[in-house]
């Protein structure tokens, strides 16, 4: 009986070895740093309404974001906070249906973040699953140009602000205990966008 009761005692004790000693991929008091590219099917430059044979490019976002433990394990996982910076920009281009003239409005949309997530701890070593919420301000600048001479009233910039809640998940792992690689996905900043992650 005391023969089983060894073995099943450091059976235990091996057991718990590991899940003390995995390096943690998500830690209070540490700071992280991404840097990735998204895509966005839906930020369009405002299109010529008279205009015909639309053709729409974008490029972006590129997304800079800092984020910082804030806390010790509360349930299965830890609580982080930062921001994020990103750049788009869209162009639209169409021509006129009667003088086929050509209409080119380009949209640059610059976005200020703040993110709050929680990090799940599944055990996992360099694995960091989260998710989060957060709010964005959008500043959007439209230039509208044309090479009519005989309509010089489209030719301006405009700017304006606009702001919105934004849900997201994502998935960051390390292949080095400063550096891996991270994948998100939501109603955010873009719909999907990826990188590299930096750790210290």
């Amino acid at each position: 009986m005391k023969k089983k009761f060894r073995f099943a005692l450091l059976t235990a004790v091996l057991f718990m070895i590991p899940l003390q000693n995995y390096a943690q991929a998500f830690e209070k008091g540490a700071n992280y740093i991404t840097l990735g590219f998204g895509l966005d099917p839906y930020g369009k430059a405002p299109r010529y309404e008279e205009g015909d044979n639309y053709k729409n490019t974008s490029f972006g976002p590129i997304i800079l974001a800092y984020e910082h433990g804030i806390t010790e394990k509360l349930g299965i996982g830890r609580i982080g906070i930062g921001g994020a910076v990103a750049q788009s920009f869209y162009t639209n281009r169409s021509y006129h249906k009667k003088n086929y003239y050509e209409y080119k409005s380009n949209r640059a949309r610059t976005t200020i973040a703040f993110r709050a997530a929680y990090h799940f701890d599944f055990g996992v070593e360099k694995l960091d699953v989260y998710a989060g919420i957060g709010g964005a301000l959008h500043i959007i600048t439209d230039t509208y140009s044309t090479d009519n001479p005989f309509d010089p009233t489209y030719g301006y910039k405009r700017k304006s602000i606009s702001g919105g809640p934004s849900v997201y998940g994502g998935v960051r792992f390390l292949f080095t205990k400063n550096f891996g690689m991270y994948a998100e996905a939501g109603y955010d900043i873009s719909v999907l966008n990826g990188g590299f992650v930096f750790k210290f």
